[in-house]
């Protein structure tokens, strides 16, 4: 009888530690449905690195050219506002992120807001919509967003303006979705943004997530042609320079 009852007693806690490990499991994968006041950490960080393989198609849907940014935040406050934190956009080459462009991301209970790189060929994001999630998530939520682009920001390839254009863009939370990545399955928070101005209209599709930020982003620019932006890594920047630690003084030979 003791035995019977001893064997009964090891089933139940194993199936009790059964079902933690399946809620553990659940809990890491919809992650991105917790609300807001759940997170305790913030994604922009000091010395947070955000790496992104770039996809670009011409208005034919024709791969043209592919790219690798990187997003380094900083986690000091952004001298041109107050109230963002300062990151850097920059191509990635041999492990190393070279002309870094300075600008912003708002990041706090009620949302989350960064600038996108515009760089090189991505200056014509100035006049698309920027990426931007409300919170707490509510599917259906729709807001608007607007931004007066200075006439030093027009390109002859598609569009030309005197003085300051105001650039228009609404936003419409879709919903949650599962996304497989390079981070792992990631349950993200899907919002659809379009921009309009004199000079036509731009789209994006992105996807957030409360660890690692926008995931996603899917632009079909003001020239109709179309740049996947995806997140590949997310950690420490690695401020280590291999050509300085292996130079002379530490390589053992004398000159």
């Amino acid at each position: 009888m003791k035995q019977t009852l001893r064997s009964f007693m090891v089933i139940v806690l194993l199936g009790t530690a059964s079902c933690g490990t399946q809620a553990d499991t659940l809990e890491s994968l919809t992650a991105g449905s917790k609300p807001e006041s759940a997170r305790s950490e913030k994604i922009f960080t000091k010395n947070k690195e955000f790496i992104y393989a770039v996809s670009c198609y011409d208005d034919q849907r024709q791969l043209k050219a592919t790219d690798t940014i990187a997003l380094t935040s900083t986690g000091a406050v952004w001298e041109s506002d107050s109230t963002q934190t300062k990151i850097g956009w920059g191509s990635r080459m041999a492990n190393k992120t070279a002309s870094t462009e300075w600008s912003g991301v708002r990041e706090n209970t009620v949302g989350v807001w960064i600038h996108p790189p515009r760089f090189d060929r991505y200056v014509i994001l100035r006049v698309s919509p920027f990426p931007e999630v409300k919170l707490p998530f509510v599917k259906g939520q729709e807001w608007d967003w607007e931004l007066a682009v200075g006439e030093q920001w027009a390109n002859p390839a598609w569009g030309v303006w005197k003085g300051d254009m105001l650039v228009k863009s609404h936003y419409r939370a879709i919903g949650e979705q599962v996304v497989t990545t390079p981070l792992g399955r990631l349950a993200c928070q899907r919002v659809a943004a379009v921009s309009r101005c004199s000079q036509g209209s731009s789209t994006l599709n992105l996807l957030f997530h409360p660890r690692y930020g926008f995931v996603e982003l899917d632009y079909q620019t003001i020239d109709s042609k179309i740049l996947k932006i995806r997140l590949l890594s997310a950690g420490v920047e690695s401020k280590f320079d291999g050509g300085e630690y292996f130079g002379p003084k530490h390589s053992g030979v004398s000159n």
